[in-house]
């Protein structure tokens, strides 16, 4: 099929499926260039593919966004490409059926479905969904508009980081003022931001991390008490800053921090689990970090149990249950951003452009040197 009948054909399927305006249409490429996996793999960098596709149509209720930047989350790739828990109906892709990359980004609005009504062509959105791609197609209902002219690296964050350490504290933790509050892995995508909402809770925030930089940006961020753990003892410290054990807790880490949390809860403290970065594949000596836990961190996350241990309360997945909720949380989120309340910090000891950068930016997020988000320019 040549150029020009291939460029038609796609403008009348497009036109079909209710394009807004033909002027979007029209503006639109015949094809793009995305990252798909084939097949299931060991890791994401060995199933990952740039392939040219076809522009796709949308429905009445759908749109489809111009990505800009993509967000990394080491944790979801990694079982995506490897077709695992919650992702294994990507076992059965194929080359001519294979499956997209990429969980969050922000970006343009380049066409919508005759339905949309929340957003315009040229909207600046942030949306979930296959984001390691130039195009990206998504329900309307599923995007954010953001209030600016234009998306920005430090919107990536919003949509799920900080999102979910804001539903996760305020509605299933329910965090009250004057609570002691360990976030563990506090400088990452999510931890930062949970840092900052804790604060604004008027809680008393203990954040974990690695390195000296890291502790300087906690503190900036207003963490009342950083614990490095690779230069102090964790439980130690905890004991000391919170003799009568930890009210809530945001743990990303599991492995060995998992069990730490668990050892310091307060009587009727709160476990709130949001990841178990130690315990992924990447790691070899994963089965070691958890040896000597008593809760099964994958087991706990993926089935999202919630385990009553007196008056403890431990949240596997700590979303909220009733989902409909998170609304009032995706509110607070853009305002606060908005009004200058929370900051939304993207990683800066690397760069990653391009497609072709994916690779090395998930190895880099799981490598436990990032701060904030890790980022990719796509366009």
């Amino acid at each position: 099929m040549n150029l020009k009948l291939q460029s038609f054909l796609t403008l009348f399927i497009q036109m079909a499926n209710g394009f807004a305006s033909s002027s979007s249409a029209n503006t639109l490429p015949a094809s793009y260039h995305a990252l798909v996996a084939e097949q299931t793999g060991q890791s994401f960098s060995q199933v990952a593919k740039v392939r040219t596709l076809p522009i796709p149509s949308i429905g009445k209720d759908e749109v489809l966004v111009k990505v800009k930047y993509a967000g990394v989350n080491g944790g979801c790739e990694t079982f995506r490409a490897r077709g695992e828990h919650a992702f294994e109906a990507n076992g059965k892709a194929t080359a001519s059926d294979p499956f997209g990359l990429g969980a969050e980004g922000v970006g343009t609005v380049a066409a919508i479905g005759s339905d949309v009504t929340n957003v315009e062509v040229g909207d600046p959105v942030c949306f979930v969904g296959e984001s390691f791609a130039e195009y990206s197609k998504s329900k309307a209902s599923m995007l954010w508009k953001l209030p600016c002219d234009e998306p920005l690296p430090e919107h990536v964050g919003l949509r799920i980081s900080g999102l979910t350490s804001c539903a996760m504290l305020e509605q299933t933790g329910k965090i009250q003022p004057g609570e002691k509050v360990l976030i563990t892995a506090a400088a990452g995508g999510a931890g930062h931001f949970a840092v900052q909402f804790a604060k604004l809770a008027g809680c008393v925030v203990i954040g974990t991390c690695g390195s000296a930089r890291k502790e300087e940006v906690l503190k900036s961020l207003g963490c009342d008490h950083v614990i490095n753990y690779k230069t102090q003892n964790v439980s130690d410290e905890i004991k000391r800053l919170a003799p009568n054990g930890l009210d809530a807790v945001l743990e990303g880490v599991g492995g060995s921090m998992l069990q730490i949390a668990l050892d310091n809860l307060a009587e009727d403290g709160r476990l709130l689990q949001v990841g178990y970065i130690s315990e992924y594949p990447h790691n070899s000596n994963a089965a070691l970090e958890s040896s000597r836990n008593e809760l099964k961190a994958s087991e706990l996350f993926w089935n999202k149990e919630t385990i009553q241990r007196g008056k403890q309360v431990i949240y596997g997945n700590a979303w909220p249950k009733d989902f409909s909720t998170v609304a009032s949380s995706q509110d607070r989120v853009l305002g606060l951003f908005a009004e200058g309340k929370i900051k939304s910090i993207v990683d800066d000891t690397d760069e990653f452009v391009g497609l072709e950068s994916v690779s090395n930016a998930i190895d880099h997020m799981l490598s436990g040197k990032t701060i904030g988000k890790v980022v990719v320019r796509i366009d």
